[in-house]
């Protein structure tokens, strides 16, 4: 009697877990270093951005190095907002949400120009690994929600980018 409970213990246990499996294993990890691709003419004129990456189960850190500068964005999965530094040292706030497809980190930015004015950057980057896990591609889109129509389109090619990371080491 007891070993048949055991069976149907253990049996209850690896069908409960099972399906956690299975669907975690359909989840892109995205944790790992990468360091960007440049073209020629950039590798001359741009300096090398890495990015560090740790994805758990409740969140994604993603730390930046550029001009030897690191900042870290903690960005949870849960919807809720965690704090986030940009490349040029701006705080802010992110959160993050992923699916089988892709990771996707969205980043708000408050900041305030010379006569004292709020302005708002709203940053949405979809990334997607390549199958065999080698290459990260990002797609930034940018808006910023306080500024009149004419001024956004003003800068118009700063508002969306792709950019595209090697891995230089295991996930």
């Amino acid at each position: 009697m007891n070993r048949s409970m055991s069976l149907v213990a253990v049996a209850a246990i690896v069908l409960g877990i099972s399906p956690r499996i299975a669907i975690a294993g359909e989840m892109p990890n995205y944790s790992g270093k990468y360091l960007q691709e440049q073209s020629k003419k950039e590798a001359s004129t741009l300096p090398d951005s890495i990015l560090e990456v740790t994805q758990t189960e409740d969140a994604v850190v993603i730390t930046q190095e550029i001009y030897g500068k690191r900042v870290t964005g903690h960005c949870p999965f849960n919807g809720s907002e965690g704090e986030y530094t940009s490349p040029g040292g701006i705080l802010g706030k992110c959160k993050a949400r992923l699916d089988q497809k892709s990771l996707t980190v969205e980043s708000l930015l408050i900041a305030h120009t010379p006569s004292k004015e709020t302005v708002r950057m709203h940053s949405k980057e979809r990334w997607q690994l390549s199958k065999d896990g080698k290459t990260l591609t990002i797609r930034t889109d940018t808006d910023f929600p306080d500024f009149p129509g004419g001024v956004t389109s003003a800068v118009g090619d700063l508002t969306s980018s792709t950019r595209k990371y090697a891995r230089v080491d295991n996930p």
